[in-house]
């Protein structure tokens, strides 16, 4: 998940920096989340590219993943995952991510789940945008589970669905690893130097599950180990406050469907109205792909599962024309 830099180095030189984006932010007003809490003079962010047809029957929603930005994913990574000719692709800012409402930005902004950050978008789209009906509804890792999300709660607002390296709910690993994450970015308390420290701390226990043993491995030298780790903190410092990130690991945690729609898994092949198609990694240790590949079998889903040692990256270096070549074949079908 934070690998955006590197990325963009590699776009710079491949050349691919060429998505025209607008990016806005509109006032939700006080938004009431999931808990019954308010967040006063809530905003949220959002990036568009292409323009909106007289029937409004072209938009995609993207959501961003954990520390995604919407207008660098507008630019650097929506064009690498679809065609977006003909397209208007809305990337929302998720909560928590500094651009909308997020602890650092609202001192009224209190833990949000990944439901908050749903009911956020749709209402950006119904109310502001005035969008009831999108075409593609699309998103990877935490954008993932924020699909996963909308398939219960709006589950006839999308056409068709795609989830990436997302998951309906964490599995026993998941938790674990973010808890393991959320409680050293919880020590610190208020101490801003040592939150700084306990984020370049979590920024080492995310990037070794990014990736697999065998991947590092292969593609890192021992002499390399400080200088890359260095890169990643330096990274993570610059796009995201600690209270940040941990606000969007604490919604990650929470994240299950069935127990947000009161739904089992039997249910959701009445429950779930559009064409889905969901993409896994065999190999990932960030976010587990088994209850994807359960859901994808029980609602008779396309299922792609990627092999590679890329494990939760593999969407976007390993297999990553792959994929976008599975993405635009389903959405031709």
């Amino acid at each position: 998940m934070m690998y955006m830099r590197i990325l963009l180095i590699v776009l710079v030189c491949l050349g691919k920096l060429s998505a025209q984006c607008v990016s806005k932010t509109v006032s939700l007003g006080n938004f009431k989340t999931v808990s019954g809490k308010e967040i006063k003079d809530c905003i949220i962010g959002y990036s568009t590219i292409g323009k909106l047809n007289a029937g409004k029957s072209n938009v995609v929603l993207f959501p961003t993943w954990i520390t995604g930005k919407s207008e660098e994913m507008c630019h650097e990574i929506v064009p690498l995952l679809m065609d977006t000719a003909g397209l208007y692709v809305v990337v929302v800012d998720a909560f928590g991510n500094g651009i909308s409402s997020s602890p650092s930005n609202n001192s009224s902004f209190g833990e949000v789940t990944i439901g908050d950050m749903v009911n956020s978008q749709y209402e950006l789209l119904t109310r502001h945008l005035r969008i009831n009906h999108v075409k593609v509804l699309m998103g990877g890792s935490m954008g993932g589970l924020q699909v996963m999300e909308w398939l219960v709660s709006y589950p006839g607002f999308a056409d068709n669905v795609i989830s990436i390296s997302g998951s309906p709910k964490l599995s026993t690993y998941d938790i674990m690893l973010w808890k393991t994450i959320a409680a050293m970015l919880s020590i610190p308390g208020k101490d801003e130097e040592f939150k700084e420290l306990a984020l370049q701390m979590a920024s080492n226990v995310n990037m070794l599950n990014i990736y697999t043993p065998s991947y590092w491995i292969r593609s890192a030298k021992q002499e390399k180990v400080d200088s890359i780790m260095f890169a990643r903190q330096t990274d993570l410092l610059k796009r995201m406050k600690p209270e940040d990130y941990l606000c969007q690991v604490n919604a990650i945690i929470t994240h299950d469907i069935y127990q947000s729609s009161g739904k089992t898994i039997a249910d959701m092949k009445k429950q779930i109205k559009a064409k889905t198609l969901i993409i896994v990694s065999k190999s990932d240790h960030l976010v587990n792909p088994q209850s994807s590949i359960d859901l994808a079998k029980t609602i008779g889903a396309t299922l792609l599962e990627l092999d590679s040692d890329c494990g939760h990256a593999d969407f976007l270096f390993c297999e990553r024309a792959l994929v976008k070549e599975t993405v635009t074949r389903f959405l031709r079908q």
